[in-house]
C-alpha cells in the first residue's frame, strides 16, 4: 500500500471518528433541559436532526456543529393548519449553547398556505 493511500483512510477514519463524537455532543445537548432553556428545541427533537457541517480549529478540535431540524408547528394550539419549517441552528461544542443562526417557512415557499388537504373553501 502506498503512503498516500494510507494518509487518506487515517484522515477518513479521523473524519469518522469527529462526526461520531459531534452527533453524540448533539444528542446528550438535545436531551438536557437545561441547555435548551431558553430555544425552541424540544428533547424529541434529538431523533429528528441532520447534521450539515462540523466546524474544527487547525488541532482537530470540535468548535461546533452545525444541523437543520425540519418542524411542523402549528400557529395556534387548535389550528388545522400545517406549516414545514426548516431551521438551521449551531451548537457551540465550547460553551455547549444553541443558537438558531436562520429559517424558512416552507410551505409558503411552495406557494401553500398550510392548509391541510381536503381543508378551506375548496372542500
Amino acid at each position: 500500500m502506498s503512503a498516500g493511500f494510507l494518509a487518506r483512510l487515517r484522515a477518513r477514519r479521523e473524519e469518522k471518528r469527529r462526526d461520531k463524537a459531534a452527533r453524540a455532543l448533539l444528542r446528550e445537548s438535545l436531551l438536557d433541559p437545561r441547555r435548551l432553556a431558553g430555544t425552541s428545541l424540544r428533547a424529541d427533537h434529538a431523533n429528528r436532526v441532520m447534521v450539515v457541517r462540523l466546524e474544527t480549529a487547525p488541532d482537530g478540535r470540535l468548535l461546533a456543529v452545525l444541523f437543520t431540524i425540519l418542524r411542523h408547528p402549528r400557529p395556534y394550539a387548535f389550528s388545522r393548519q400545517h406549516h414545514e419549517v426548516l431551521e438551521l441552528w449551531r451548537l457551540d461544542a465550547v460553551a455547549l449553547r444553541f443558537e438558531r443562526l436562520e429559517g424558512a417557512n416552507l410551505s409558503r415557499l411552495k406557494g401553500g398556505d398550510g392548509e391541510p388537504a381536503g381543508f378551506g373553501p375548496a372542500v
